[in-house]
């Protein structure tokens, strides 16, 4: 038969938080079961270790953790050392087999890194002599006469430009001077309104 937190709290007169509590912390003592849902089942014999707890915890000044020291001594609870430290060491070697894939893998991407590196240098390289090569090909088919063209060409705009910015520069003084003379005001038409 099995029993819910709540039915062995009941049992023992404790409230089922208690009860949780005690299973959590002695479990490997206790050895509860649990449902789909997770929630703890106990049998008749975790009962017992339960009631055992709760007599041990009415001596004066006993803590849970005296008390799972004193399960430990009377072999009522396993420490297993050598579980924890085969634990251990596996995880040790796990680490330090990901650490040393990882320097290789950092090592790897430096060598990409670098190969890359020199591929931009050299297609940068490759880059400047062709615009070299097209700016040495450029001047030599361009005639003296059409270079000369584009100089007066370029000469021009910039007259053009003069041009206009005197005349924006005349504008806005030719406003700003008719803005301050004071014009007197229009007459208002009259208007005849005929009834």
């Amino acid at each position: 038969m099995l029993f819910t937190t709540r039915e062995a709290a009941e049992r023992l007169q404790v409230h089922a938080r208690t009860v949780r509590k005690w299973i959590d912390t002695f479990e490997d003592y206790i050895c509860p079961e649990s449902n789909e849902r997770g929630h703890y089942l106990l049998t008749e014999e975790s009962l017992h270790c339960l009631a055992d707890i709760k007599e041990r915890l009415k001596e004066p000044n006993k803590s849970m953790k005296q008390i799972r020291d004193d399960l430990i001594k009377e072999g009522k609870i396993i420490k297993d050392f050598t579980r924890n430290q085969i634990d251990s060491e596996q995880t040790i070697r796990y680490i330090s087999d990901n650490m040393e894939n990882m320097i290789d893998m950092v090592e790897e991407l430096f060598t990409r890194m670098e190969r890359l590196e020199s591929h931009l240098f050299s297609l940068f390289a490759a880059m400047e002599n062709l615009e070299q090569q097209i700016a040495t090909l450029s001047y030599d088919n361009i005639s003296a006469s059409e270079i000369h063209q584009m100089f007066e060409e370029i000469r021009k705009k910039q007259e053009h430009l003069k041009f206009e910015l005197r005349n924006a520069h005349f504008t806005q003084r030719l406003i700003s001077a008719t803005r301050s003379t004071s014009f007197p005001p229009r007459r208002k038409k009259k208007t005849f309104l005929f009834f």
